[in-house]
Formats: structure tokens, C-alpha cells, sequence
């Protein structure tokens, strides 16, 4: 018959072998050792069987762990590809505003009914943390798109001369850059 031997170290199990034992009734010679010898033979099991438990315990621990980051990790994911898909579909509704204002600019008669359409688009995109950029005198790469120079003496080299598409931010972040002409 055979029996398992397993051998435990700090980091886990490090080998499981198999050994042949004819017959798993204790030697005679077992049987006559004095019983303080069998005693201590018993307390050296209790002391295996301790440390054995130990060892699950903590890799139960450390499971338990890897688990707990993996819940956190897979939570900030969903989060980030929420935010980017709300981002996305917010920057394709912004190009709509430079339509509508487009629109309001234009020299036509009544221009009631898309007033109200602007500002229902301005106020969703408000509800959604989506902003206008406040207009500034200098160029700024990290909130400014440059789309052309042109020649102005009534500005310094590196201003904006017209801004010809409004910027957004989306909370801190820059969702569209404003497009602009700047001064040469």
C-alpha cells in the first residue's frame, strides 16, 4: 500500500512523493517504546498539523487579498470606460452647439425655436459636467488649437485674434480644444 509523504517549508509545498509501505501497522518495536517516546512522537504531529494549518491559513489570507485587489482594479476599470464613452458621445454633441450657433448668427427671421434647442443642448451638456472655455487673450497650446496666423497690429505675436470654435472642458479636463486664429 502506498503512503503520501508531503513536505512543508514556509513557502508552501515543496514535494509530494509517494512511498511504499508494505504494512501500515505499527512496527512491534513501536509498540514496546516507553509511552513518553509515543508522547512526544504524538506532540511532533500536533506541532506538523499546526504548522500545516498555518500555512492554509495564510494562503488563505493572500487568496483573499488578490481577490479584494482584483474587485478594487476591475471597479477602476468600469469607471475609466464609462468616463470614456460619456466622453465620447459628449464630444460628438458639442460639435452640434457650433451649429446652432451657427445658426443664431445667422441673418434669418424668427430664430425663437432654435434659441430653445441651444439652450436644451447648453443645459445637458451642463448636467453632464460639460463646460464652455472662457475666452483668454494668449495662446495657450494645452486649451488652444491653432487653425491659422494672421497678420494684426492691434495684437502681439502669440494672442488669439478670434476664436472660431468654442473650447469645452469636461470637469478639469479638456474635452475639445478651442479653435482659434492667433496673431504672428
Amino acid at each position: 500500500m502506498k503512503q503520501a509523504t508531503i513536505i512543508y517549508s514556509t513557502k508552501g509545498i515543496i514535494m509530494n512523493s509517494y512511498q511504499d509501505n508494505q504494512d501500515l501497522q505499527p512496527d512491534m518495536d513501536q509498540q514496546d517504546q516507553p509511552v513518553e517516546s509515543q508522547a512526544a512522537e504524538s506532540n511532533n504531529d500536533v506541532t506538523m498539523c499546526l504548522a500545516e494549518l498555518s500555512l492554509w491559513k495564510d494562503q488563505c489570507k493572500r487568496i483573499s487579498a488578490d481577490f479584494e485587489n482584483f474587485k478594487k482594479r476591475t471597479e477602476k476599470e468600469q469607471a475609466r470606460w464609462a468616463e470614456m464613452a460619456k466622453e465620447s458621445m459628449l464630444l460628438e454633441l458639442v460639435s452640434f452647439v457650433d451649429t446652432f450657433e451657427m445658426a443664431l448668427s445667422a441673418q434669418s427671421g424668427d430664430k425663437v425655436g432654435v434659441e430653445m434647442v441651444y439652450q436644451a443642448l447648453m443645459k445637458l451638456l451642463a448636467k453632464h459636467d460639460v463646460v464652455a472655455m472662457t475666452p483668454t487673450a494668449d495662446f495657450d497650446p494645452d486649451f488652444h488649437e491653432a487653425i491659422m496666423q494672421v497678420p494684426s497690429e492691434n495684437h502681439a505675436s502669440g494672442q488669439i485674434v478670434q476664436v472660431l470654435s468654442k473650447g469645452f472642458m469636461l470637469k478639469d479636463r479638456v474635452l475639445r480644444p478651442a479653435k482659434v486664429s492667433v496673431a504672428v
